[in-house]
């Protein structure tokens, strides 16, 4: 029987293209279209079916980590090419169809036992499902560290500290608040106001439709965090139900100004277009 695995074993890595060009077949079969067949993709395929005739004759552990390799390899790939998971994981079955098609005409031929058969399907079947894990697994992780770093570039987007002179900023804050944001304004603007040298800061509210108690509060700690490294604070853009929440609060106003226009305030300083009159 170990004979006729190696023989079976070569006989798949022989016809390993084949075996990958057959996919397309079984895809339409099953009225799917399928994924352009280029040579990198025609490769792949013919790595895993290679794997699958060594599998046959080599040594578990070997063909092990043939296997989780690929699949870790093409998890990484599939989230590159913003493949989604269920429609990626939905190819297995082609690989088992199309090498379970072939090995039962090698069968039909009398090239092989139904012993040799089984015992190639108590090898391969447990590998592809390692391979489906191992897959699962690298796609998940790759894909949350997409989303974080996505998730990273919004967060600093959010929290734009901009210049206008050397000493002089504007915080515009636009959208919802919530208790992580008011965090990240904190965090952010005391480290760019550090590294910006910034002596005096605008934090406009002017696209802020809706504050509650707390993101109020964590607001009003970010003007004294600020206050303690020398930077002089202004707010600018309150809405009148923003201003409601602040006093209903009873936060003091010590210590910073408030203004409702920017565009008056920055003019006020001096801070205005080169061209303007």
């Amino acid at each position: 029987m170990e004979h006729q695995l190696r023989e079976l074993g070569k006989k798949i890595i022989e016809h390993k293209y084949d075996l990958s060009k057959k996919i397309d077949e079984v895809r339409l079969s099953l009225g799917e279209q399928p994924v352009e067949l280029s040579e990198f993709v025609l490769n792949l395929r013919g790595e895993l079916f290679s794997y699958f005739g060594q599998a046959l004759y080599e040594d578990k552990k070997t063909s092990q980590d043939h296997f989780i390799k690929w699949g870790r390899k093409n998890g990484e790939l599939a989230v590159q090419h913003e493949v989604p998971l269920d429609k990626a994981l939905s190819s297995t079955r082609y690989y088992r169809m199309v090498l379970w098609d072939f090995i039962r005409n090698e069968v039909n031929n009398e090239k092989f036992t139904v012993q040799t058969v089984m015992k190639a399907a108590s090898i391969i079947d447990p590998l592809l499902d390692e391979t489906v894990h191992a897959f699962s697994v690298a796609y998940v992780e790759n894909n949350n560290r997409v989303l974080g770093l996505a998730r990273e570039a919004i967060e600093e987007l959010s929290v734009p500290v901009v210049r206008l002179t050397r000493a002089v900023a504007v915080l515009p804050l636009v959208g919802t608040i919530d208790t992580h944001r008011s965090k990240l304004i904190m965090e952010t603007s005391l480290q760019k106001c550090m590294e910006l040298q910034i002596e005096h800061l605008f934090i406009d509210l002017s696209g802020v439709a809706v504050i509650d108690t707390m993101v109020a509060h964590n607001l009003f700690k970010v003007i004294n965090s600020l206050k303690l490294l020398g930077v002089n604070v202004t707010l600018s853009g309150m809405r009148p139900e923003l201003a409601q929440t602040v006093v209903s609060l009873g936060i003091s106003f010590d210590g910073f100004s408030i203004a409702g226009n920017l565009y008056q305030e920055l003019e006020a300083m001096g801070i205005r277009p080169q061209n303007s009159k």
